[in-house]
């Protein structure tokens, strides 16, 4: 909520995807849940949907919209007579067609466009499920338009700051290209999987009930919202299509190789992927968003409710809980995810207090 001077007013304007009319915004009826939420909880100062008389008043505006709204907005707010040198950015996951919508609305007039997109983010959507620590260690890509100077940058990066993200200067072009690889086609990949999977089992029914451990961790993202990754895709069609191919041929070598049964170059080009996949930042956790414990419990019904139950009464902001292993004849591992490393170690100490289990991180 502060901004440069500490005390900039925090101003909240509510519209929901796909349902915007310019014309006639202000006689459409929205509920007022999460308005009266962001108020009572002093998330902002005020809050509207009158999106034309807050933005004309507004020092800094960012658009929290999917690509094509975004587009939509700026076309608006380039009508409107704003404030001089007004900061606007925005939250995209593509920033090609935002950064050049910006640039050409905005040329000749004495507004700053910085695109913006925060690499980290929920399936839970809205005000009411607002969470602080949701960019914490994230990285927060900042594009800078031509124009831009570096003190646009650091006062976009000091109202951020609170975020406590990790800011990375890229241009448009090299946002949308390594997105591409590392986000937008790996989701192509996991829904292509589960395609495959249900059409197999067409075949044979029971596969899908051994659709687990592998299969599971690579198409957990195939969940995500249909409606945004269509659109991520088409807003970066070139570079996703590009990946398509370079992954197709791939797959064409480890199929030549398994036809031409060459045993050693398929394990030289498992060995290889093990070896570079161990060596990537998200192995090591650059992007420590998320900390996790591990606890090798026995195969006991109540084992996890145990557990549980010493970490209860601390509030420690536990994200995610999964059990990586279950046989008979060997203990499993309880992996226990927490936002802040604080929790993780205040956790550590607990179980290993009340407990015998090996604890690890």
């Amino acid at each position: 909520n502060q901004g440069i001077n500490g005390n900039t007013s925090l101003r909240y304007s509510e519209f929901r995807e796909g349902s915007f009319d310019f014309q006639t915004s202000q006689q459409n009826h929205r509920s007022q849940g999460p308005r009266e939420f962001a108020l009572q909880e002093q998330l902002v100062d005020e809050a509207s949907d009158d999106f034309d008389t807050l933005a004309v008043k507004a020092d800094v505006i960012i658009l929290n919209f999917p690509v094509q709204l975004s587009i939509q907005f700026l076309k608006r707010l380039a009508s409107l007579p704003l404030k001089q040198d007004v900061l606007i950015s925005d939250s995209g996951s593509t920033k090609k067609e935002i950064m050049d919508s910006a640039i050409a609305l905005f040329a000749d007039k004495p507004i700053r466009f910085i695109g913006g997109h925060p690499m980290a983010g929920s399936h839970k959507t809205g005000v009411i499920a607002s969470d602080a620590l949701l960019f914490e260690n994230a990285y927060y890509i900042l594009t800078p338009a031509p124009n831009t100077q570096t003190k646009d940058i650091e006062e976009l990066k000091l109202i951020l700051s609170h975020t406590h993200a990790k800011f990375i200067e890229l241009t448009a072009d090299e946002h949308d290209a390594m997105t591409a690889v590392t986000s937008h086609f790996p989701h192509v990949v996991a829904s292509a999987l589960v395609h495959d999977v249900e059409d197999f089992s067409k075949q044979m029914p029971f596969t899908k009930n051994l659709a687990a451990g592998g299969f599971r961790d690579m198409t957990r993202i195939a969940e995500s919202s249909p409606e945004m990754w269509s659109e991520i895709l088409m807003s970066n069609a070139k570079n996703v299509v590009s990946q398509i191919d370079q992954f197709t041929a791939q797959l064409h070598v480890v199929k030549n190789l398994i036809k031409e049964k060459q045993p050693d170059k398929l394990w030289e080009f498992f060995d290889q992927a093990r070896e570079l996949r161990s060596q990537m930042p998200i192995h090591k956790g650059a992007m420590a968003n998320f900390y996790d414990l591990f606890i090798s419990i026995p195969d006991r019904s109540d084992v996890i409710h145990e557990i549980l139950n010493y970490l209860s009464g601390h509030e420690l902001s536990i994200v995610n809980i999964k059990i990586n292993e279950t046989r008979i004849d060997i203990n499993g591992v309880l992996q226990i995810t927490f936002k802040t490393v604080n929790d993780l170690e205040t956790a550590e100490d607990l179980i290993k207090t009340h407990t015998s289990y090996d604890v690890y991180k």
